[in-house]
């Protein structure tokens, strides 16, 4: 279907609004709405938007009804664009669909159809059974990209999941004779910061968790409230009452995934100080958690798009068992030499000999490189 340049301007606006909330919208997908009243019957030229609006956090209000609301009383014979197909079944709000009918829309144009079997097509029927005029695929590629989480949530039963690294330029994420090792800068970190935001969800292993002691939170002017749900892997259950993410577990929900094998009495003593819990199968010889099941119970909680910050066993694994959906190395301009602890895994990324994932680009970031990997088209 072909679509007027009119058409795609407001659809990529309202694309460019729909990640107002990113991060903050799970279990829903961000959604852009833009309103438009023509100036003739024949829709041949706009006038003026007359009201946007995207996704609220947590959901509320749907992208729709926010943009609607805004147009006030200027919305019949208008224009209605949005990223993703109404919704028509009744959730934490009213549908969507009925919102547009009574106020008079005439013409929507959607970017992509609604993977959710809820809606999937049936949202555009029923504005075409009340006489609205419907157009699919305006920025389709785009507008997958922008949902991805979401459709991998929907159809995958997992979230969309992103690894994130810091190399030195010999290719080392840690040391073998020091503690913990920075390789980026303020200004990189800050970059870094902003990626996060981007995400619903946060998720470390155990080792980065009592090396580091990070915060993981979002330290960025303007992004105050931006900060991810934040995932531990403990196979033991066990965290520190003097960590930094014990004692910042009530400022976002803190989820410790742990092995079948900890005890009741060890959950409840857990859930007690306002941790979350996520108990999946183990190898209790390995000390290695169920990274799937981690994926489809997260998933469950709602979560579209997981940033992964791994050490160095829960990279290998990751890697072993192809779950990246991509990867952003962030790679220094400074060499460690002997004190790097060398890693088969990013020698095999940076040769593009791996038969999973792709060099998708390369691009300078303040005094860093960063190098993005996606998974190969084909592959689960």
């Amino acid at each position: 279907m072909r679509f007027n340049s009119y058409d795609i301007s407001y659809m990529r606006f309202a694309l460019q609004i729909s990640s107002k909330e990113q991060g903050q919208v799970w279990p829903n997908p961000s959604v852009g709405c833009v309103v438009v009243s023509p100036k003739d019957k024949n829709l041949k030229q706009l006038d003026i938007i007359v009201g946007t609006g995207y996704t609220g956090k947590n959901g509320i209000p749907h992208a729709e009804v926010a943009a609607l609301s805004e147009a006030k009383g200027k919305t019949v014979g208008s224009i209605l664009y949005v990223t993703l197909e109404p919704c028509c079944h009744f959730g934490k709000t009213s549908p969507c669909t009925k919102e547009i009918i009574k106020n008079g829309i005439s013409r929507v144009v959607i970017a992509m159809i609604d993977p959710n079997p809820l809606v999937s097509g049936k949202g555009i029927k029923e504005l075409e059974d009340n006489g609205v005029e419907v157009l699919v695929g305006c920025c389709e590629k785009e507008a997958i990209i922008q949902n991805s989480g979401f459709i991998s949530r929907i159809t995958k039963n997992r979230p969309f999941v992103s690894l994130k690294l810091a190399v030195t330029k010999d290719n080392f994420i840690c040391s073998s004779v020091k503690g913990r090792l920075k390789i980026t800068s303020q200004k990189v970190d800050e970059y870094i910061h902003a990626l996060r935001a981007k995400y619903d969800g946060l998720l470390i292993g155990n080792g980065t968790f009592m090396k580091d002691n990070p915060k993981l939170n979002v330290r960025l002017q303007g992004y105050d409230n931006h900060t991810p749900c934040k995932f531990i892997l403990s196979s033991t259950g066990e965290i520190d009452s003097g960590s930094n993410l014990f004692m910042g577990r009530f400022d976002r929900p803190l989820y410790l995934i742990i092995g079948n094998e900890v005890t009741e009495a060890k959950i409840n003593q857990l859930k007690e100080n306002n941790i979350n819990i996520i108990q999946v199968e183990s190898d209790q010889q390995k000390g290695l958690l169920s990274l799937e099941e981690t994926l489809y119970k997260i998933g469950d909680i709602g979560i579209n798009k997981l940033l992964i910050e791994p050490g160095i066993n829960l990279f290998k694994n990751l890697i072993k068992e192809n779950i990246p959906d991509d990867i952003y190395i962030f790679k220094s301009k400074t060499n460690i030499g002997n004190e790097g602890i060398f890693i088969k895994e990013f020698e095999d990324l940076f040769a593009d000999s791996n038969a999973n994932f792709k060099l998708s680009y390369k691009r300078e970031v303040f005094d860093c490189e960063l190098i993005y990997y996606k998974k190969r088209v084909g592959d689960n």
